[in-house]
């Protein structure tokens, strides 16, 4: 019996009943270790098991995670960039947010240009995945995917409302 595959739509990739997106942020404001705000989501493009990204040269990603089932079994994400010896891994719960890689020697790099490859290993219920995550220049994104990329970021979102 094959391994279970992850499916994917245009902004979504799914495993096992974990969910995951991709969310946009301008590379000045990426923070590491802070809890990122999304700027818009990044679409998705599955070729084989390689997952495409359009990310601009001025833009970071992270990717956020959740499960179908508040009580599901939890699951584990690691994210590796074997070219610059980085590599990020949370656990779900409590961890949603994957913002950033950290190198042997403990320093933060966000998932932005110039980095390009990394693998993507999703664990959840005793099933394991892993998918390659390509980042690409929007144009070279569009081509490939046979849609626009989106447009440039022009700056952070408006802040939420404020009740009370």
């Amino acid at each position: 019996m094959p391994p279970p595959s992850a499916s994917s739509t245009p902004d979504l990739l799914a495993f096992q009943g974990l969910r995951m997106r991709v969310h946009r942020i301008g590379l000045a404001h990426w923070r590491p270790g802070a809890r990122l705000r999304s700027w818009g989501v990044a679409p998705l493009h599955r070729s084989g098991e390689q997952l495409l990204v359009p990310c601009g040269a001025h833009e970071a990603l992270w990717l956020g995670f959740w499960q179908d089932e508040e009580d599901g079994p939890g699951a584990t994400v690691e994210l590796h960039d074997r070219a610059r010896a980085s590599a990020a891994r949370i656990v779900l719960p409590p961890d949603f947010q994957l913002t950033a890689l950290r190198s042997a020697d403990g320093a933060a790099q966000p998932i932005a240009p110039p980095a390009a490859h990394y693998e993507l290993a999703l664990s959840t219920g005793g099933a394991r995945c892993l998918l390659m995550l390509q980042l690409q220049p929007p144009r070279e994104w569009a081509q490939a995917a046979g849609r626009a990329a989106p447009a440039a970021l022009g700056g952070p979102p408006p802040p939420p409302p404020r009740y009370g």
